[in-house]
């Protein structure tokens, strides 16, 4: 028989120490036995500790330099598919506005999208540009969405003055609602529009049925025939509404927009020329008018907001100039001051306790007077429209520093002319129950006649009156 070669020799070895066989090497060719000594010092490794950690490096090395692939996220059984007419600008809008991460997209040559998905917290949007031959059609193209989408987030106010700020529309203000969230409700560029909400606390089913048969028997009384209602003011106003008329009310508006999330209501020809408009911030309306050529009446505003810190950097982004830094104040709020561009003072504050324990009447906006001669005016306040006085705070000269006078179910502030608070003549819409009453007795207490009791086309009987201070008084009772 021939002789085995040393490869066979050496693999008949190894198979008898992994066998157990030791002994069995014994008869091998000399020039393998160093070979089967090594094989005898392998025997047994890796070791289990040493495998673990290769594995461990091989794992790490393969995550640092493979390309980071973003996972396909399971979608919902139900999700939402929205048309754009800009589908690229709108997935960059809600990555800056809404904090949205784009997963993917199709796209045509020229740029235009077929489709796309974005996560907007842990909601996936399909979406696409416009294709009206598959009827894929946008809200700007249709002139709105009946669709209204809902997105929970963790800081409501924060998150709607972002949105805002990028050119979102602010069409309801964020108030506490009475089943536990704080919402608001915002129209992005695009048309769609957004509630956004905060939870607050957890309110029983019951309770939420109770609340919603209280408003819809409220609903029915409201909408009961004007011929039988009592109420001499429009829905939505009180007392006394501010109207704050400069030369370019259209970048006034726009302030009150970025800066304190004001709701526009409407805009037309004011009776005069230049422009009407009407705007709501908090629980509060405000009238805003004027144009190039007219008389400029800026004004004074107490504005109370959530966090006067926020509205006050807001103002400042939206174009207005400081008066002073928001700080803690010995008389029960955090207050700032700014003079929008259009020349207008806005004390912003949150107060420490509602406002209703400081003065009922107190609202999100509050008229602020700056007169000469403060005691002369808060005279002509009680004697031309029954104004009660409710807080006083003066110097030991008696100079009156500070005052609120309660008019209807309005409060009015003012304070002595001094220092940099020059006087503003302002003009003032106030609703009361008998105009050609009140429009009398403001004449005997002082006043000058502007216009005597005369019905308007939009819908009020108005006497415009000018006190000895000079400020306008639009008397107003809103007819049937």
């Amino acid at each position: 028989m021939a002789e085995r070669s040393i490869i066979d020799q050496l693999d008949d070895a190894v198979s008898a120490i992994l066998a157990g066989r030791e002994s069995d090497t014994a008869a091998i060719d000399q020039s393998v036995v160093e070979l089967v000594a090594v094989a005898q010092q392998l025997r047994g490794l890796p070791r289990d500790e040493f495998k673990k950690h290769l594995k461990d490096t091989l794992v790490r090395s393969n995550e640092m330099s493979s390309p980071v692939m973003k996972p396909e996220p399971a979608l919902p059984s139900l999700s939402v598919y929205l048309c754009f007419n800009n589908a690229a600008g709108a997935i960059e809008y809600y990555k800056e506005a809404f904090g949205a991460e784009e997963l993917m997209r199709l796209a045509e040559p020229g740029g235009k999208i077929g489709h796309a998905e974005i996560k907007i917290g842990e909601a996936v949007i399909l979406m696409s540009d416009e294709y009206p031959d598959y009827g894929a059609i946008s809200p700007q193209t249709l002139g709105g969405s009946p669709m209204k989408l809902h997105l929970s987030v963790l800081d409501v106010d924060s998150f709607v003055a972002k949105a805002v700020s990028l050119g979102a529309n602010l069409v309801r203000p964020i108030e506490d609602q009475s089943y536990g969230h704080r919402s608001g409700q915002i129209t992005d560029p695009f048309g769609y529009t957004w509630i956004i909400s905060t939870h607050q606390k957890d309110v029983p089913v019951d309770e939420m049925q109770k609340q919603f048969d209280d408003f819809v028997q409220k609903r029915a009384t409201d909408e009961t025939p004007a011929s039988s209602k009592t109420s001499y003011r429009r829905e939505g106003f009180h007392t006394v509404t501010p109207y704050l008329t400069v030369e370019q009310p259209a970048m006034l508006l726009e302030f009150t927009r970025k800066a304190f999330l004001a709701t526009e209501l409407g805009r037309t020809t004011g009776s005069p020329g230049g422009l009407h408009a009407e705007t709501k911030i908090g629980d509060s309306m405000l009238m805003i008018g004027g144009g190039v050529g007219l008389e400029q009446r800026p004004t004074a505003i107490h504005l109370y907001v959530p966090d006067v810190d926020a509205a006050y950097q807001r103002s400042l982004e939206a174009g207005a100039t400081s008066l002073f830094e928001p700080a803690d104040q010995p008389y029960g709020e955090r207050s700032g001051a700014v003079q929008d561009p259009t020349g207008n003072r806005w004390y912003i504050a949150t107060p420490f306790v509602p406002l209703n324990e400081i003065a009922e009447g107190l609202r999100t906006i509050t008229l602020y007077l700056h007169p000469i001669g403060a005691q002369g005016l808060i005279d002509f306040l009680r004697n031309a429209f029954g104004s009660e006085e409710v807080m006083r705070h003066q110097a030991p000269d008696g100079m009156i520093l500070h005052a609120k006078m309660r008019i209807g179910d309005s409060i009015v502030e003012l304070g002595e002319s001094r220092g940099g608070s020059l006087p503003m003549p302002t003009a003032v819409y106030m609703y009361v129950e008998d105009v050609d009453a009140l429009y009398e007795r403001a004449l005997k207490a002082g006043a000058v006649s502007v216009l005597p009791p005369t019905d308007q086309p939009y819908g009020d009987r108005n006497a415009w009156v000018k006190d000895p201070f000079d400020n306008i008084w639009y008397l107003a009772t809103h007819l049937a």
